[in-house]
């Protein structure tokens, strides 16, 4: 999108406003539902991305790229409600039933099939020792001395490679996903 002239009246603005509205309503939208999965909370959102672009119009005037601007607030404000999840009972037994088709009887047994899921998936993507060393311990039950005499290193470096791999792991799953699985998992479990 062209850059916008600080000379333009409100009544320009306004219609910049409106025809921006009017492109990309559905957009944001589809997008919005495609992250919360739930058409009414979709339109609650998409109504406040809106009503922030609208809010702050005077920074706008010279913003480049007033789309972009919408779909990462639009992000923003969906990962925010997310979240927000792991605080509100209703919500919780929404988010089960609209994502998984569940009532909230059998959220236990879908969380941990969903945390199960995240954590094989970031042991994973470790380095392939780190991935060794974590799996022998963790998942086989072997000991520091087990792993250290069959790996032939040392206990010190099966610490280390432990330390690491709980780094790493956390680092993966810290995206917005993860999150909310671990945020909203120890609630029900």
């Amino acid at each position: 999108m062209a850059k916008w002239d600080m000379t333009n009246t409100k009544e320009d603005f306004n219609q910049k406003f409106q025809n921006i509205y009017e492109r990309n309503l559905d957009h944001v939208y589809q997008y919005v539902k495609s992250i919360v999965h739930n058409s009414i909370v979709a339109e609650d959102i998409t109504a406040e991305v809106f009503f922030t672009i609208w809010k702050k119009k005077e920074s706008l005037l010279n913003y480049e790229n007033v789309e972009g601007l919408l779909f990462k607030i639009s992000k923003d404000l969906s990962v925010n409600y997310l979240k927000s999840l792991a605080k509100d009972q209703k919500k919780k037994e929404d988010f089960f039933y609209y994502y998984f088709d569940q009532s909230p009887e059998n959220n236990e047994q879908i969380l941990r099939e969903i945390q199960l899921s995240a954590l094989e998936q970031a042991i994973d993507q470790l380095p392939e020792k780190c991935r060794k060393v974590v799996k022998m311990k963790f998942i086989e039950g072997n000991s520091l001395k087990q792993i250290a005499s069959e790996l032939h290193i040392s206990v010190n470096t099966v610490q280390n490679h432990l330390a690491k791999g709980k780094v790493l792991i956390k680092e993966l799953m810290s995206t917005d996903e993860a999150y909310l699985v671990l945020m909203v998992a120890p609630v029900f479990l």
